[in-house]
C-alpha cells in the first residue's frame, strides 16, 4: 500500500524508459507523406509526380511479417505481407497511406524496401515508450526474395 499522497509508480516512470524502447530501434527508416495533387509536366511533356513530405527520418525498429495474404483483386491474385515498425515515441503524426522507406537494417534485403502505412496502432496512450505501425508491402512482382 502506498503512502498516502503516493503512488507506485513515479511520475516520469515513461520518460526513464523510452531510451529501452529506442535502443531495441537499430534500422533507419524515412517516412514520407504524398503530397496532394496531380503533378506536373515540364516544358517536354515529361510527367513529374508531386513532391513528397518528409515526416521523419530516425532509428526504427521492423519486425518481420507475419505472413502472406492473396486477395483477389480484379481478377488478379496479389500478394501482400505487414511489418510491424516502431519509431521514437515522440515521432510526429504518422497517417494511414504514408510510405517508410527503409534505409538501414542488419539484414541486407530490407534496405530499399518501401512499405505503405496501414494502422497506426501505437497513436497514443497514457504510457508511450513508441509509437507502433502496421505496414503492408505489395509483394506481387518484387524482384527480390
Amino acid at each position: 500500500m502506498p503512502f498516502a499522497g503516493h503512488t507506485p509508480i513515479h511520475a516520469r516512470w515513461s520518460e526513464h524508459h523510452r531510451p529501452t524502447a529506442t535502443a531495441t530501434q537499430t534500422g533507419t527508416c524515412r517516412i514520407t507523406r504524398p503530397a496532394a495533387g496531380g503533378g506536373t509536366l515540364d516544358g517536354a511533356g515529361v510527367w513529374h509526380p508531386p513532391t513528397s513530405t518528409e515526416v521523419y527520418r530516425g532509428p526504427c525498429r521492423i519486425a518481420p511479417p507475419g505472413g502472406i495474404s492473396n486477395p483477389v483483386v480484379g481478377d488478379q491474385r496479389i500478394g501482400i505481407t505487414d511489418y510491424q515498425i516502431a519509431v521514437r515515441w515522440d515521432t510526429p503524426e504518422i497517417m494511414e497511406g504514408d510510405i517508410v522507406e527503409v534505409l538501414a537494417a542488419a539484414d541486407p534485403l530490407l534496405p530499399g524496401r518501401l512499405l505503405q502505412v496501414t494502422d497506426t496502432v501505437g497513436g497514443g496512450g497514457t504510457q508511450q515508450w513508441e509509437r507502433v505501425l502496421t505496414c503492408s508491402q505489395d509483394i506481387t512482382h518484387r524482384d527480390v526474395p
